[in-house]
């Protein structure tokens, strides 16, 4: 989610200039791999289903509102899709599935059809996943989930098998490199997950459930470093990569990291059966998780800024 292998040119590092197409560029990672692209002069093109409200919010950017939309004369040099409904948000009713399922699809079949189209293919795709894919861990005592460890019948794990089928579909018919980033819980500014991790912090609680499940959580800048690490690397066909923080962290192990940061003392515990009782089946994605080391992308020779989640509260919460 590569066969020559370099040192990451991080984002001070200038190459020649390049375009970028973004689909969902005005999502959370979107809007901080633009910025980085952008600031080192290359072309930043963002495909946002509101373009001019995207213009709006920030002017740096070309904006189109669909793939189709791209001039024939513009070739991207790399085509980056991260379009996708999050399923942190609304009940997992059966049609919040449906909307969640299509979010993914629908932008894959758009890569799909523009490419039958357009006579200048991107030499690149990278295309989001989540580690959701290898499921719950809990009944294995969360073994470590390299990017070969086989999925689950339970639903992000099927959502993320059908985003990645579909994708490596497009990749089979149009002969066009695809690497797979399966991301972990993004931690950065201004957006994501952080401030909901932190509020049981801020109330004194510090153990969830068992406290003992895995976090597979990663910074943002390394998100950003990592893909564009993987732009350098020569491709073949369909390659997925863990997007995680190599070191094992458990639920328990952010929030005591996080209270020391924030002075709280952790006085209570969260039992199991309330939370289920409160989220239902996403329950699973505060209770369970996954340890998805990034073998693969430290195998190939990148150096995570943030590798432990000490370090990286540290930058985040000063």
């Amino acid at each position: 989610m590569f066969q020559v292998a370099f040192f990451f040119c991080r984002p001070e590092v200038r190459m020649s200039r390049q375009t970028i197409v973004i689909i969902g560029g005005s999502g959370f990672i979107g809007r901080h791999l633009a910025a980085a692209y952008q600031a080192d002069g290359h072309r930043v093109i963002i495909v946002s289903r509101h373009p001019a409200r995207a213009r709006e919010a920030d002017k740096r950017f070309e904006y189109i509102a669909a793939l189709h939309h791209l001039y024939d004369s513009i070739r991207p040099d790399l085509l980056i899709n991260l379009a996708g409904a999050s399923v942190g948000e609304g009940r997992w009713t059966a049609q919040r599935k449906q909307e969640l399922l299509q979010s993914r699809l629908q932008p894959v079949q758009a890569v799909a059809d523009w490419l039958h189209r357009h006579p200048q293919p991107p030499r690149l795709i990278i295309q989001a996943s989540a580690v959701g894919y290898y499921g719950n861990g809990s009944a294995e005592g969360w073994p470590p989930c390299a990017e070969n460890a086989p999925p689950q019948n339970v639903f992000p794990s099927q959502l993320c098998q059908q985003w990645e089928t579909a994708i490596q579909r497009v990749q089979q018919e149009s002969g066009v490199p695809v690497a797979v980033c399966r991301f972990g819980v993004v931690l950065g500014r201004n957006g994501g997950i952080l401030p909901q991790l932190l509020k049981p912090v801020r109330y004194c609680a510090g153990r969830l459930g068992s406290g003992e499940q895995p976090l597979p959580w990663v910074h943002m800048d390394d998100v950003v470093a990592a893909i564009r690490f993987l732009a350098t690397q020569a491709h073949n066909s369909f390659q997925a990569y863990n997007i995680t923080a190599p070191k094992r962290t458990t639920q328990l192990d952010f929030a005591r990291a996080a209270a020391q940061r924030l002075r709280r003392p952790l006085l209570f515990s969260v039992p199991e059966q309330m939370l289920r009782l409160m989220l239902g089946e996403q329950a699973d994605l505060v209770l369970d998780g996954q340890f998805a080391p990034p073998k693969a992308l430290l195998q190939q020779g990148f150096e995570f800024t943030f590798p432990t989640i000490e370090r990286a509260l540290d930058n985040l919460l000063n």
